[in-house]
């Protein structure tokens, strides 16, 4: 849970409190249920179309591809990450709509203020992301069983379940804080996410479909109206589960589009005591654009608001090797998909997706890179300002993606699933690549010459070229 004094920042914010949201939990069958043959097929088919290569994946990537999250810490006491990304999203940050609007007509803005200096300074774009009820404004203000404060995942108490009502809480909340943006000094908030995991995750959110519907409504008014290029996404779902997929189709079905630029989901693809394989996010995607495909959302691009290996206390997934080829894997499966961003969580959260660890005698020195954060900056140098040219696609365990640049510039991202690190030692069987090829990168940052058309691959991603 997150510590009431900015200045103590806890390993884990509220996130690991609870969440039922996220599949590395036990939940119910109901939840946990395998697709219908037919949802089935059309995923199959889907896939089988993503591994031409969306559109959307054969152009050049840009920085912006790269999002990161950061906890309170960050402008608490410690220093700004020293790995390059162009965009975050405020989630897990100390600013809530209950951490804001701390009673009726009352708000904090110190913390967000901070987060807006730092974005300017550091030449950052900030996705906004709307969440947790204050007690105060709750329909139910005794529901302790919600992520956070009491009645935080219940609706305000002045919209009612057909989505009637004033819903003044919420609209003034939204429009004070589009006014404070507006009127700041240092960065601004453009892009802005209705409620955090708001599709599927009952401990984030309890209200119906039409109250959520009605909540996007107002608040995509009120933004629009002050900043015509603001971005709404939607309420986030998890790809990986069939009920928050179901509930997307629902909030499409009651009109969510019309309040919708880019569709956020949330890329988890952890199993109970697991972290999952990158890979699987390939079905996923499959099953949940046959819904967008069905409501005529296709052509939005679609944003990764929040993933990563899960939580470690749960799943055992240490070993920061192990982690570094997660981290590349899965970028590199994001892309092929055409998803246009993926936001990281969390830098400095040290039990999900750690990137960095502070200095334990003084958290504002400049702490430990860890293997995934330097895995991080490679694949970012690797990937931004290159053109996927052919879709990440399998052959037994094998995975390749072959990218390009102006001037002749070739080169493939190779990796072998049936490996795997222990201890500080990966695993690697040798492969032969194509002549042209004369040197890889790693990971870790080394480049290495090829000899013999041979290079080592393993769990861990490497990327050979032809050095032009």
């Amino acid at each position: 849970m997150r510590s009431l004094n900015p200045l103590i920042t806890e390993d884990s914010d509220d996130r690991n409190r609870r969440f039922s949201f996220h599949p590395c939990e036990t939940r119910s069958q109901a939840t946990r249920n395998h697709p219908s043959q037919l949802a089935r097929f059309f995923a199959t088919a889907v896939a089988t179309f993503l591994l031409c290569l969306p559109a959307a994946a054969q152009q050049k990537i840009p920085s912006s591809f790269f999002g990161l999250q950061m906890n309170s810490g960050t402008v608490a006491r410690q220093p700004w990450p020293s790995v390059t990304f162009s965009r975050m999203r405020l989630w897990d940050s100390g600013v809530t709509w209950q951490e804001i609007n701390t009673a009726e007509g009352v708000y904090d803005w110190t913390l967000l203020d901070e987060w807006l200096a730092d974005a300017q300074a550091n030449n950052v774009r900030i996705l906004y992301t709307f969440g947790e009820v204050p007690t105060w404004a709750s329909s139910n203000p005794n529901d302790s069983s919600c992520a956070a404060n009491p009645g935080s995942c219940d609706p305000p108490k002045d919209l009612n379940a057909d989505g009637s009502g004033s819903d003044q809480y919420w609209k003034d909340f939204v429009s004070a804080l589009v006014n404070h943006n507006k009127k700041g000094m240092t960065g601004h908030i453009t892009r802005w996410e209705i409620w955090n995991e708001g599709l599927g995750n009952p401990l984030r959110w309890k209200g119906t479909i039409a109250q959520l519907v009605r909540m996007a409504q107002d608040a995509s008014a009120i933004i629009k109206a002050a900043d015509s290029s603001a971005l709404i996404l939607n309420p986030t779902f998890g790809a990986q589960l069939r009920t928050s997929r179901d509930l997307l189709d629902q909030y499409l079905a009651a009109g969510g589009g019309k309040y919708t630029d880019a569709i956020a989901v949330h890329g988890y693809v952890c199993k109970q005591g697991s972290p999952g394989q990158p890979e699987d996010l390939v079905d996923y995607m499959g099953l949940s654009r046959v819904i967008l495909a069905k409501y005529g959302q296709s052509h939005k691009q679609i944003w990764d608001t929040e993933a990563s290996w899960g939580d470690t206390a749960n799943s055992g997934f240490t070993d920061q090797d192990l982690q570094a080829a997660f981290l590349a894997r899965f970028y590199l499966v994001h892309r092929s998909l055409g998803i246009a961003r993926f936001y990281w969580y969390q830098w400095n959260n040290q039990l999900w997706g750690a990137l960095w660890k502070p200095d334990p005698h003084d958290p504002r020195l400049p702490g430990t890179l860890l293997k995934p954060g330097i895995a991080y900056a490679q694949i970012y140098d690797w990937l931004v300002g290159a053109r996927l040219n052919s879709a990440c696609t399998a052959q037994g365990t094998v995975w390749t993606c072959g990218l390009s640049r102006p001037g002749g510039y070739h080169a493939e991202a190779i990796w072998d699933t049936a490996e795997s690190c222990n201890q500080e030692s990966c695993d690697t069987v040798e492969y032969t690549v194509g002549a042209n090829y004369r040197q890889y990168r790693t990971l870790d940052g080394d480049t290495v010459p090829i000899t013999d058309s041979k290079v080592p691959i393993g769990i861990k991603p490497i990327l050979v070229e032809n050095t032009k």
